[in-house]
């Protein structure tokens, strides 16, 4: 690879490369600048790095440059760049439930003006509806990431315990499991209780699985909220019950984010945990005595728990018509260059692909409640510009009764307060 090329990748990812949509050089070669949250993550964010190294050898006319940047921290990032649209990269990570908040701002280019028909058919049944937003393919997907259940197999055999498909079911199951070794508690549950995108994305699915919309469009058009009801309150308070008075999750509930969860889970802390198959790399990457025991089972509720999640990169709008191109030769690349599927297989991501889906490491107990949660059906995507608020109201409810400074009631009214707000900025 052209040394000026491993340069500026480097660069990049160590938060020095220039992140904004430049076509280039005079030379003709076209600089493609990415956001990307993979680059940060283990044990598969190395699989970026190689990827990049690998498509800029096979076209040296094509510039990668990977900034590394928290999935969390990228809404924010890619919002106070709105006064300066040149200053988007080219690529930036995204998801399902990121992307209707970044599309509502013009940021996103709809690839369905620049994907070829060969391309799409290659995504897995939903995977491409998963990316589309009213009838625009907001981003282009690379892997899918259904919430579901993981669990130690061996510990559930040990207890006695089948695999609950009720949250009336689980709550006896998870006091079975909160027990210790020795010093060492050990809760049944691995719950996200941190307010941040991770555990209010996780509070968001429980609240689907148990048949609340929490935002909705009705027939006129108009967007309503059922978190007023009796149902959401009862489905709130057992949420918060988990923690007090039950225990069947870890202590110090609210610092527990999704790194904290995956190592508690990985380390023998906890037997269940609600999440993607990502934690299933963490998990083995960590801990490889684990391969053998552990399952998946999808999340329990009478409603589908969990949206595909598709995630993947979405493009600039305002990106150079060679800046588009050689992203998109980037992006399929990405997908297809390597055949024993490092990035997907490292990272516990199911791939976004049928011929990926039917790769052999995703034939196990692991991911079989993850592929049952994707072929029974999800959430479908939810076009509601304002969601991002919206997530962040139902993390201030939870914490605020975990904190001790809210009852479940007074949490569920001034939640109301606050999603009527966000709707009516959004109606």
């Amino acid at each position: 690879m052209p040394l000026a090329a491993t340069t500026a990748l480097m660069l990049a990812a160590s938060g020095c490369g220039t992140a904004g949509t430049s076509a280039g050089s005079d030379d003709g070669k076209v600089t493609v600048t990415v956001f990307d949250a993979y680059a940060g993550e283990e044990p598969h964010g190395k699989y970026i790095s190689e990827y990049a190294d690998a498509f800029m050898a096979a076209n040296p006319d094509i510039t990668i440059q990977v900034t590394t940047i928290a999935s969390n921290d990228i809404f924010a990032k890619l919002a106070a760049m709105a006064t300066d649209p040149s200053s988007i990269p080219t690529l930036y990570f995204t998801s399902g439930d990121q992307a209707p908040s970044l599309y509502s701002m013009g940021f996103t280019q709809d690839l369905n003006s620049i994907i070829d028909e060969n391309t799409k058919n290659t995504f897995a049944p939903g995977v491409a509806e998963g990316a589309t937003l009213d009838s625009a393919m907001a981003f282009y997907p690379v892997a899918v990431q259904p919430l579901g259940m993981l669990y130690r197999t061996d510990r559930f055999a040990d207890a006695g315990i089948e695999t609950p498909t009720t949250w009336e079911e689980f709550l006896p199951a998870a006091k079975k499991l909160t027990t210790s070794d020795g010093d060492q508690p050990i809760s049944g549950f691995g719950m996200i209780g941190s307010n941040n995108s991770s555990g209010q994305s996780r509070f968001l699915s429980y609240l689907w699985s148990n048949c609340l919309s929490v935002v909705e469009e009705d027939a006129s058009g108009t967007w309503t909220t059922d978190v007023d009801s009796k149902e959401f309150l009862d489905a709130l308070t057992y949420w918060t019950n988990l923690n007090e008075p039950e225990h069947v999750v870890p202590d110090g509930i609210t610092s527990v984010d999704y790194p904290t969860a995956a190592n508690y889970f990985s380390m023998g802390y906890t037997s269940t945990m609600m999440t993607g198959g990502n934690a299933l790399g963490v998990a083995y990457a960590a801990n490889p005595e684990l391969k053998g025991k552990i399952g998946s089972f999808p999340i329990p509720g009478a409603c589908p728990g969990s949206q595909l999640n598709a995630e993947g990169y979405a493009m600039s709008a305002n990106a150079s018509d060679e800046q588009k191109e050689a992203a998109l030769k980037y992006l399929d690349f990405f997908v297809s260059n390597d055949t024993d599927l490092n990035f997907w297989q490292s990272s516990g991501k199911i791939p976004a692909t049928t011929e990926g889906q039917a790769a052999e490491y995703l034939q196990g107990d692991d991911y079989a409640g993850l592929l049952e949660t994707i072929n029974k059906g999800t959430v479908p995507v939810i076009n509601f510009p304002g969601m991002a608020a919206v997530k962040t109201a139902l993390g201030n409810a939870y914490a605020s009764v975990f904190s001790g400074e809210a009852t479940n009631e007074e949490a569920a009214k001034k939640l109301k307060a606050d999603i009527d707000q966000i709707l009516s900025e959004n109606n």
